[in-house]
């Protein structure tokens, strides 16, 4: 029997910057080293030339990387595994190669092994064949979904057990957000007097760009002047190509944006912000927005729903009209209005997403996991199939 508690982290990422998911592991591994629990991290793939992660080995941390080579791989994991007398794997963003990869491991190392998979974003089965092969060579002992949606949507879509599935609603280092660059507007070729809104679009679909900039266009010959911010990251060209397809051009009313990691300065620079997903897990940004005192418009789909912040305005997913109603009346608010929105927004967000709770949620996720009859009722105040 494994007595350790120590856990792996594996990362299936590769970002210029960390951001609010990395320094949610840094919080969680404090949490368990006041606990006496040793955390490493694996990446996928050698990201040893990003700063960010260099910066990590720098301070002395446990980082390893993944060759990309299969087999040699095995003995890769498998000797972190001994090194550190791991006794869990948590796996995010990984695909179906990498918990086939962990199963083989798990039936070569001398102890006990238990896998846990993050769950992102929403998730559908992909055929009776593909299913019945990941049942059978991709074992997983816990799910956590990052949200109550995320969870309960998988759990029913894969017809799992309740002690299978649990969830820790994401958190947000608000730390991170006091610190920022004041940009000038002018730098940007914006006049003071225009409306920005901010948004997010790595995926171009998924993020509902496609949508905004539909919106905008329509306000814009409307005789709006209004600004859209977006903040693009990997896929620049490819979106970039697309937005042109659609516009000739890279319209005037547009600004594209580089990542940063101090994000807030992007907020700071906007007035209001927009997640126009047409799926979502748990949206980051709407939670960041909301304690930068930028009110918000989600589309109304299950991940924002359940963040349930005050005042968010909503519009049906790739309702371009609907979207519209929304930015004109936030457009229309006063400054009194704005006040108050702002003001219940950041106070429930602080209140409800805070970075030590969630982190104390995945120990208590862990030390629970090994015990029987297990129902994760601290961690989920309930469990899955009586909110279902």
């Amino acid at each position: 029997m494994n007595t350790s508690k120590n856990v792996l982290q594996f990362l299936c990422f590769r970002s210029p910057y960390g951001g609010s998911f990395f320094k949610s592991l840094l919080r969680l591994e404090q949490t368990l080293k006041n606990d006496d629990t040793d955390m490493v991290y694996l990446f996928h793939v050698d990201t040893s030339d990003i700063d960010w992660v260099q910066d990590l080995i720098k301070e002395g941390r446990n980082i390893y990387f993944l060759s990309g080579n299969f087999s040699k791989d095995i003995f890769i994991i498998k000797n972190i595994l001994v090194k550190h007398n791991i006794k869990y794997i948590h796996a995010h963003f990984a695909g179906a190669r990498y918990f086939f990869l962990f199963n083989i491991v798990k039936r070569i190392y001398g102890n006990k092994l238990l896998i846990i998979r993050h769950l992102r974003n929403h998730d559908q089965p992909r055929g009776a064949i593909s299913e019945g092969l990941r049942k059978v060579l991709n074992h997983v002992d816990l799910y956590i979904g990052c949200s109550e949606s995320v969870a309960i949507e998988f759990q029913k879509n894969f017809k799992l057990k309740n002690e299978n599935v649990t969830f820790a609603t994401n958190a947000i280092d608000f730390k991170r957000l006091d610190k920022f660059e004041t940009l000038n507007r002018k730098d940007f070729k914006i006049s003071s007097n225009t409306v920005v809104f901010l948004m997010f679009g790595f995926d171009y679909l998924r993020k509902g760009v496609d949508v905004v900039l539909e919106a905008m266009h329509n306000l814009v010959i409307q005789g709006h002047d209004v600004c859209l911010l977006l903040s693009l990251s990997v896929n620049r060209e490819s979106i970039e190509l697309k937005i042109k397809e659609r516009f000739q051009e890279l319209p005037e009313w547009l600004r594209i944006l580089s990542p940063r990691d101090d994000i807030a300065s992007y907020y700071q620079l906007s007035n209001y912000f927009i997640s126009a997903s047409r799926e979502e897990g748990f949206c980051n940004a709407l939670v960041e927005s909301a304690y930068c005192e930028r009110p918000i418009i989600t589309s109304d789909i299950p991940g924002p729903q359940s963040l349930c912040i005050p005042h968010t305005y909503k519009f049906q997913s790739e309702n371009i009209a609907e979207l519209q109603d929304a930015m004109i009346s936030l457009i229309a608010l006063t400054e009194a209005q704005k006040e108050k929105i702002v003001s219940d927004q950041k106070d429930y967000v602080v209140k409800n997403f805070d970075l030590d709770q969630w982190a104390r949620t995945i120990s208590s996720i862990y030390k629970d996991l090994g015990k029987p009859g297990r129902q994760f009722k601290d961690a989920m105040e309930g469990s899955i199939l009586e909110t279902a």
